[in-house]
Parts: C-alpha cells; structure tokens; sequence
C-alpha cells in the first residue's frame, strides 16, 4: 500500500488533515472550560525541568499536556499531506502547484499556532492572545478544506456573478462572526483558569454585536440560496451552511441564556470548526469553473 505516492493517499491524507485541526479546535476548548489553560505553567516546557507532568500532577496538567501532544499529530499528518502532494502529478506526468501550496500552508500554519498557543501560556492567558490562538486554526481549516475539494476533483459550481459576490461577503462576513465570538470568550466565565483576568467588556453588549453579526450573515446567506437555486451543488452547500448557523445560533443562545455553561461551550467549539468548514465549502464551490485550472481534476491515476 502506497502511502503517500497515489492520489488515494493524498486524498485520505487531506480528509486527515481537516478532521485534525477541527478536532483541535475542540479539545482546545475542552482545556478552557475544564479550568486547564495553565495545567502546564510554562512553554515548551510543561514544569520547569521537566516536558511532560509530573507523576503527582493533577488532572489540569494532563488535559493540557493532552491537548499539546495533539500537536505532534497535526504535525505528522502536515507531513504526510506535504509530502503526498509534493509527489502528485497531473495527468501529463507534471507537478500540481496548487497541491504543493494548499499542503505547504497547512504545514507551516502549525508551528505557527503552537507558538501562539505557547505565548498565551507565558502571558497566563491574556485573553486577546488566547484569542489569536483560535485564529490560525480556523485558518487551517479553510486552507485544509479547499484542498480536500481539489484533490478530490470536485470542480467548482460555475455560479454566476452575483452569486460568486455573495460567497465572498458570506466569508468576509464569516470571519467578523467568528472574530467576535472570540470578543464574547473573552468577556466569558470561561477562561481557561479561576484566576485569569477577562477583558472588561460588558457580555451582553459584545454578545448582542456577535448575534447581530451572525444575524447579518443568515441573510447573506439565503441571499446566496437564492441566486444558487439553478447551481444544485453550490444550492446544497448553501443549505448545509444555513443549517449549521442555525444549530450553531441554536447553542450560542442556549450558552447565553443558561449562563455559558461549559459543556454547551464546548459544543459550540465544534460548531465554529464545522461553520469554518461550511463557508469554506461555499466559497470554494462559488468560483468559476476557469479557476480549476491545475487541480485535482487533472490527477494521475
């Protein structure tokens, strides 16, 4: 079994790839609201002298240790996608520079979050960096799913123009959602430890901004279901992503009104790495067939 030399490969190590870093999205968020953001007290260390918890440690330690030892699989999986892409070739025996790009962001963006994420615990949770620790992952998210889609030569839905500008304003407007979400966490019980600091900002004022935002990109959206009704595949990707905002719209009030309980902000992790991936889907399948130029349909089998 070959595998990082067939097209198989590279695709199952795509898939690997965007499950990896939604799945760190979680259990990131799992280490904020067990309390555990500072289990290890410092970086890359977990204890002064020592890389992993001590044997009387307690549980915080672990979660945390846990969570940074998920980096190291992210780690390899980048690698084997790189790789797998570096060897792809089309179907004239060349190189796929789009495959090449797509799998070198995805590697390069993990060293990057691991550092932030190690900044954040020097700076004992400043809740504006624990913010930018979340961004690159969603990042990653979107760059991951763009690659599964051209290595799976799913071509793009060849939507018309005023459709392709509703994309981008559903994923500029996406990205201001997600921003102020991370406004709301940061106002938020929620901080990764009891005696961390929050911002100082009224939560239900920066809540109602984010609930307005997320209002605002609805209609974006069942703008863009509109336009794509004659376009079936960007049509359907259109309609999962209004169902995710609405579960996702589901939990955010849910956590709110029942006082942002942790297990509801956990799942609402998961929501943000699923909508991430859902407007990434969106745009991507918005784009004019001329764009496919290089990509996956051209694969050698």
């Amino acid at each position: 079994m070959d595998l990082v030399g067939s097209p198989k490969a590279l695709r199952a190590w795509a898939i690997a790839s965007l499950v990896a870093n939604m799945a760190l999205i979680v259990t990131g968020g799992l280490v904020r609201v067990t309390g555990s953001g500072l289990g290890c007290s410092t970086w890359p260390q977990c204890e002064p002298g020592s890389y992993v918890p001590h044997g009387d440690a307690p549980l915080h330690a672990y979660i945390e240790f846990g969570n940074r030892m998920l980096t190291f699989v992210l780690v390899a999986v980048a690698i084997g996608t790189f790789v797998a892409a570096w060897k792809a070739r089309d179907a004239a025996g060349r190189p796929v520079t789009r495959f090449r790009l797509l799998a070198g962001l995805a590697a390069a963006g993990i060293p990057a979050q691991a550092i932030i994420g190690g900044i954040s615990v020097l700076a004992q949770l400043e809740w504006w960096v624990v913010g930018l620790h979340l961004l690159p992952s969603l990042a990653l998210i979107m760059v991951c799913t763009v690659l599964v889609h051209e290595v799976h030569a799913a071509p793009p839905a060849d939507a018309t123009v005023a459709a392709r500008y509703a994309a981008w304003t559903v994923l500029v407007l996406g990205w201001v959602v997600m921003l102020l979400g991370v406004v709301v966490t940061g106002a938020g019980p929620n901080a990764g430890d009891a005696d961390v600091a929050r911002s100082g900002f009224d939560l239900t004022l920066v809540a109602r901004l984010h609930a307005m935002a997320v209002w605002a990109v609805v209609i974006v959206i069942a703008v863009l279901a509109w336009l794509a009704r004659r376009t079936p595949a960007l049509f359907r990707a259109t309609l999962l992503l209004l169902a995710v905002v609405a579960l996702q719209g589901v939990v955010g009030y849910a956590q709110f009104f029942l006082g942002v309980p942790p297990a509801l902000v956990a799942l609402h992790m998961l929501g943000t790495a699923l909508f991430c991936a859902a407007v990434a889907n969106t745009w991507w399948l918005s784009r004019p067939k001329a764009e496919l130029s290089g990509s996956g349909s051209s694969i050698g089998e």
